[in-house]
């Protein structure tokens, strides 16, 4: 069993000094990247919510739904066999790749025929065509999966965040938003996805060249099937969970009621985005790398729960004290009914993003039957409680919504100790510089926004006030004690940011 730490001590069997290096440079880089690259999509997103109406919203949501889930099953769990294998040879990349392009030929030809089953069921006739024209992404994303999860596989982080940014500011920045501005409606998103899935896996070929030669033998495809086939059934289990709620809300409301929860969602899943990819294309292949030394894949991963709840609870915390505010810079005076689910929804936030680095962990180990029956569970709940309290409205619904991903926590942090020998000890004080993070940011936060409340502010002066005072005081914690609230690889990540920094300064000196 692990014995429990200090928040500034170190535990035994610490991650060799190379590939923590990489873990915390690829951190670094994904962190800086997809902040960036969320920045830039809620600024879109405040656009577009001035330019489309919920409705529109609700069209894109429905039809999201069907996309996601079926460009799962192009991947077909592809992406994570070639980043966890121990081993990888030319013909088990032509083969992933192989797979994949047959898959996704499969699957378009399937929505062109059955894409009007979705609008049924939603209720939403304007689903069907947006879904024909939406599948077009299954062809696009074949051509992408083997290059950015090889790219993945060396933890080559930084290129594959580089063309995500640049698809979304070609995509959304400026085909999207000409086209929304012309009056095109929800039309306008999905072209914006099409262009956005295009430019993307056209970089990533471009940057990490497979073979395109197909190729076809029985033993390499049955082991990637094999080898694949959990990660399949856990990723499928799990978008029902997530997804199950908006489906809930357009199957028994209408399209407005569904673009005002899913932009409470989106909204809300933002920190849980930005960290779930940290988790998955740095954390993940770093974990997959010392998977067979128990003493160093404990070490990481109670690193990783410590810096997942120095991000995670402090801005759960923000999130939900911030909401009225939020809501009202970001989406504008139309959308005021988000406010109340956004809040309820972002004060589970971290329980999202604690799931994260769990799920890492079971990912890989390879621990697939733990994985899939974490997810059942928690796809039972989501469907069970949004049938229960959809005829109350999207805002208790939301409660329901988050009760849920509490209990989906517990389950598989639970799961995640037992697998590598963390005691329930351990676990909780690696959650103490979070915990600590959170309580000074509540006890300033909220205050300030009150008495900004009180005096008849406007939202941005709110937030202003609110991000000034919390600012100041992280920024002199930063300084005084990193290790004592950020936690050993928080503390690590913001070293090694420092390091380069005077290394350029005395570069350029």
């Amino acid at each position: 069993m692990a014995s429990a730490h200090t928040p500034g001590e170190l535990p035994q069997g610490e991650l060799n000094p190379s590939l923590r290096q990489q873990v915390l440079v690829g951190a670094g880089w994904m962190t800086g990247l997809q902040l960036l690259s969320k920045v830039i999509e809620v600024g879109f997103i405040a656009v577009l919510a001035r330019l489309l109406t919920p409705a529109d919203f609700g069209v894109i949501a429905g039809a999201t739904i069907f996309v996601q889930f079926t460009s799962m099953l192009v991947e077909i769990g592809i992406g994570a066999t070639l980043v966890q294998l121990p081993s990888l040879s030319r013909d088990d990349i032509r083969v992933a790749g192989t797979l994949v392009f047959l898959n996704s030929i499969g699957y378009f030809a399937a929505t062109q025929l059955l894409a009007p089953l979705a609008g049924w069921f939603l209720h939403i006739p304007e689903v069907t065509p947006v879904l024909r024209v939406l599948s077009l992404v299954f062809l696009m994303q074949a051509f992408g999966v083997v290059s950015e999860n090889l790219l993945l596989r060396k933890i080559l982080v930084k290129h594959v965040m580089l063309a995500q940014l640049f698809s979304r500011l070609i995509g959304t920045g400026l085909i999207g938003l000409a086209l929304a501005w012309s009056g095109l409606g929800y039309w306008a998103l999905v072209a914006a996805t099409l262009a956005e899935t295009g430019i993307k896996a056209a970089i990533l070929c471009m940057v990490e060249r497979p073979p395109l030669r197909p190729l076809l033998k029985g033993p390499i495809a049955r082991k990637l099937l094999q080898r694949s086939s959990g990660f399949s059934a856990s990723r499928l289990i799990n978008f029902v969970a997530l997804r199950a709620d908006n489906a809930v809300v357009g199957r028994m409301m209408d399209a407005a009621s569904l673009g005002l929860y899913s932009r409470a969602y989106n909204l809300m899943s933002v920190p849980a985005d930005l960290y779930g990819r940290i988790a998955e294309r740095v954390i993940f292949p770093a974990l997959a790398r010392v998977q067979d030394d128990a003493a160093r894949l404990r070490s990481a991963y109670l690193r990783g729960v410590e810096l997942t709840a120095v991000i995670g609870i402090p801005l759960s915390a923000l999130l939900a004290i911030l909401a009225p505010e939020v809501i009202a810079l970001i989406l504008g005076p139309k959308w005021t009914n988000v406010i109340v689910p956004f809040a309820v929804l972002s004060s589970a936030s971290y329980f999202r993003l604690g799931a994260k680095i769990s799920a890492s962990l079971q990912r890989a180990k390879g621990a697939v039957a733990s994985m899939i029956v974490n997810q059942i569970v928690y796809a039972g709940l989501v469907v069970g409680g949004c049938l229960a309290t959809y005829r109350f409205g999207i805002a208790t619904l939301a409660q329901a919504v988050a009760a849920s991903v509490i209990v989906s926590f517990l389950l598989i942090s639970v799961n995640a100790c037992r697998l590598v020998g963390v005691s329930p000890r351990s676990f909780a004080v690696a959650h103490l510089p979070g915990l600590l993070l959170a309580g000074l940011v509540t006890a300033v936060a909220y205050p300030v926004t009150a008495i900004a409340r009180l005096n008849a502010q406007e939202p941005f002066v709110v937030l202003a006030f609110a991000g000034a005072a919390v600012g100041s005081v992280g920024v002199a914690l930063l300084l005084t004690r990193p290790r004592w609230l950020m936690g050993e690889m928080g503390a690590g990540m913001a070293a090694t940011a420092l390091f380069k920094v005077k290394q350029r300064r005395r570069k350029h000196a």
